[in-house]
């Protein structure tokens, strides 16, 4: 009797194991869009030093970015370069940037 109900079940067992390794697993990820690195703005940190004009080769170098990607990039490099600079406003040069770069006229945060 016993016997008799194995046979079913051992089939359908084989069967899942064979459609189950002949299925892929893909990761899925949005389409157009890269993972975001930002580029090398070291330049765009002379801002800090007199006069505190911006460097026309910052410009070109966040061309490629939207905004917030600007945005959190420049955030990252100038809190880098600052180093024992403690009264300076991130997010007022971050917008200076931004701005003069002609992005929108947004007011960015540097968290």
């Amino acid at each position: 009797m016993g016997s008799k109900s194995v046979a079913p079940v051992a089939l359908l067992l084989s069967l899942n194991l064979l459609f189950f390794s002949m299925v892929s697993c893909t990761t899925l990820t949005p389409a157009n869009h890269a993972p975001t690195k930002c580029p090398p703005l070291h330049v765009c940190a002379g801002i800090l030093l007199p006069p505190f004009k911006p460097d026309r080769k910052c410009c070109p170098l966040i061309g490629g970015l939207v905004d917030l990607e600007a945005a959190v990039c420049l955030c990252a490099v100038l809190k880098l370069n600052i180093g024992g600079i403690v009264d300076v406003d991130l997010d007022l040069l971050v917008n200076i940037l931004l701005n003069t770069c002609g992005r929108k006229k947004t007011t960015y945060t540097c968290k």
